[in-house]
């Protein structure tokens, strides 16, 4: 490793090469960030606009709690206990392990 090290550092024109990968590679990746983040920024600016100009006339329907708790009733037994900490292959054949 020290060799590689020693002989990009003995060549200039390898190392202003290998400078130059390392900002497009690091432009691009930082690039790519910018894009997700404005798409966060857009969509949290849709819902605050959504939120300011439009709750009054077309408001967000509100939620049951009786509906809910029902729900949550009938979920219940599919949701696994586990948490997804082993692997659920969906093999109804074995019997079920409780620790």
């Amino acid at each position: 490793m020290q060799d590689v090290v020693n002989q990009i550092m003995a060549n200039p024109l390898l190392s202003l090469v290998l400078a130059l990968v390392a900002f497009v590679l690091i432009l691009l990746i930082l690039k790519s960030l910018f894009r997700i983040a404005l798409f966060v920024v857009a969509v949290f600016l849709l819902y605050f606009g959504y939120v300011y100009f439009l709750q009054d006339k077309y408001p967000i329907p509100q939620l049951d709690p009786e509906k809910v708790s029902d729900w949550k009733d009938k979920v219940g037994d599919l949701i696994p206990k586990d948490l997804n900490l082993s692997v659920l292959d969906s093999n109804f054949t074995r019997p079920y392990q409780e620790d």
